[in-house]
């Protein structure tokens, strides 16, 4: 990544950003499957022509022209161990249910069964999760622990129940 990143700006090009792909890694697995490989992310850009969106969870860059690809990883340590995934989840679904709050969305006790189980069969099953070994279905399992709070973290604040 390093030497394609350097030929990149070491020449003139046309684009003024570059998508990378990410390798992530939960629990110590790199994770092939489960919707998390290839998972390009825009972090190579010129100078004054991006910025980072306000998303209260996974910001995003938002560029003003053309957007290439490279071809190397970025490698990312996503989520160390069971605690940090936990950890994660927690702060994740509270910013979701916070920011979709603010969208004007609103939820309900069977619509969050229904993203739960959801999320579950799409990581696990539609993005091929059980090839990513106990790590797959670990990490299906905290995508729907993490999608089921987060609607009932939205439910709650419309109850006047403020997560902190």
């Amino acid at each position: 990544l390093q030497a394609e990143i350097q030929n990149i700006v070491s020449r003139p090009v046309t684009e003024i950003a570059f998508k990378i792909p990410r390798r992530s890694s939960y629990c110590g697995r790199w994770m092939c499957h489960s919707g998390w490989w290839p998972d390009h992310v825009v972090r190579l850009f010129r100078r004054g022509h991006g910025k980072f969106s306000d998303d209260l969870v996974h910001e995003r860059l938002i560029t003003d022209g053309a957007i290439g690809q490279l071809n190397n990883p970025i490698l990312h340590e996503a989520i160390s161990d069971i605690e940090d995934a936990l950890e994660k989840m927690n702060r994740y679904s509270t910013d979701g249910a916070k920011s979709m709050w603010n969208k004007n969305r609103r939820a309900s006790f069977p619509s969050a069964l229904w993203h739960g189980f959801w999320t579950f069969v799409r990581t696990y099953f539609i993005r091929a999760g059980f090839l990513d070994g106990k790590e797959g279905f670990m990490l299906a399992v905290s995508n729907a622990e993490g999608a089921y709070y987060r609607y009932i973290k939205l439910m709650l604040l419309a109850d006047g129940n403020r997560p902190r």
